[in-house]
Order: structure tokens, then sequence, then C-alpha cells
């Protein structure tokens, strides 16, 4: 029997929002009209968002044909079960830029300024799974580690629907960091995030096994021979 830990939550989560880096970004051409309302929204950015995380250090309880059990919950994906073959700790976690940020949005039919704000509430996102990911490499010394998330690459991988045993693994959520899941598996806040993360003698991202070509948030090139390896295919 493994020991039980209690989730933990990050926050005061340092955050900085590149004013100038974000409007080349966004294409908005400095001293417009435009530049004025993307400085306002950056400025309110600023002010409300409070990016968050929580994890729970958790260790495997069983395997079967491409079935891993993690503290009792199963989780089916062959993928996650292989690449935890030589390791008994995973750390599940929801890393979000933060529901206040939902809280603050202007109340407007804008979609231009919707984008606006959306890129701002990855930019707090992209801070609160960086922090999270050198918290958990520093304070558990994890080395070499890997992360993989439901519904991330083909649905065959890991299907999406398994964020609910992940929810159910780390403890009250929505509580913890107040995100929540809805009955389609998707998070709110929508600039949200969940997975495992874990050690690995192998360098694996999800994108190696994702067949989209119009991905725009591709971090790895689609692997072929990476693919037929895990599915048991021949190279």
């Amino acid at each position: 029997m493994s020991e039980h830990f209690e989730a933990r939550t990050l926050y005061d989560i340092p955050l900085e929002f590149d004013a100038d880096r974000l409007m080349r970004q966004a294409h908005v051409e400095p001293g417009s009209d435009d530049a004025i309302v993307f400085s306002r929204l950056v400025d309110i950015a600023r002010m409300t968002a409070r990016p968050k995380a929580v994890f729970r250090e958790c260790f495997v309880t069983g395997r079967h044909d491409g079935i891993v059990e993690i503290e009792g919950i199963r989780f089916a994906s062959s993928v996650l079960a292989r690449n935890l073959e030589k390791t008994d700790r995973v750390f599940a976690y929801v890393a979000t830029c933060g529901a206040e940020m939902d809280e603050a949005a202007p109340r407007h039919s804008d979609p231009v300024q919707d984008y606006w704000w959306d890129m701002l509430k990855a930019v707090a996102l992209a801070a609160s799974v960086r922090f999270l990911s050198d918290f958990l490499v520093t304070r558990y010394g994890l080395g070499r580690a890997a992360s993989m998330a439901p519904g991330s690459g083909d649905a065959s991988v890991w299907p999406v629907e398994q964020q609910k045993q992940l929810f159910c693994l780390i403890g009250d959520i929505e509580r913890l960091i107040n995100v929540r899941l809805t009955e389609s598996c998707l998070m709110i806040p929508n600039k949200s995030v969940s997975g495992m993360k874990f050690q690995t003698e192998r360098d694996f991202r999800t994108c190696q096994l994702c067949r989209r070509q119009t991905c725009p948030n591709r971090m790895a090139p689609f692997d072929r021979n990476l693919w037929n390896a895990f599915h048991g295919l021949a190279p």
C-alpha cells in the first residue's frame, strides 16, 4: 500500500506581461487606437491575473494490458502505461491562468478584443505551467521528465474523457484553484491544462504521437517510428 499524499496548491506565481512584445505578436500598430485598447487590457490583466496550480504526488498501484492503475484509479492508455513502465511515481496536476481573468474580462461584443484577452490569459497560463514544472523538478529532483495530458495528441493516445479520473485522483480542484470540468470534459477557465508529469529515460512529447498537421500548438513533429513502437506495429 503506497503512502497517500494530499494535493498541494501553488499560488503567488510570478507573472509579467511584456506589452510591447505582445503587441507585436498581436500585430497591433504602436500609437494606434488599437494600441490604446490593447494597453488598457494589459493593465487590467496585470491587476487581476492570479495564475495558480495544484498537483498531487501519486504512485502506480497496478498495471494491466494497456491500463495503468494509480492509487486505485484506472487509466486506459497504452501510451501512458508504457511511459510509466519504469517508474512508480507520477505527479498529477492542473495549472490555470486563474478564474480571476474570466471574471475581469471586458464585457463587449468585439471578437478582436476577445482574442487579445485570450492571448493575455495564455501568458498567465504559461507562467503557471513553467512555475509548476520548475517546482517539481527542484523540489522532487525529477531530472529528465515528461508529461502527458488527456485529450492531447490523437484520441487513441489518451482519451479526453479521462479528465474525470484525473480530477478525481487529485481532489476537489474546483475548491482548490477554481477550475471546473464541463460535461464534455473541457476545463473552465479555458486557459487551463491538466496532466501527469513523470521521470523518464527518454525524451517524450505527446505531439510526437499527434497526426493533426494544422495544430497551432505543436511542440514536436509527428514521429512515425514512435507511433509504431507505442502501438505494436512494425517500423
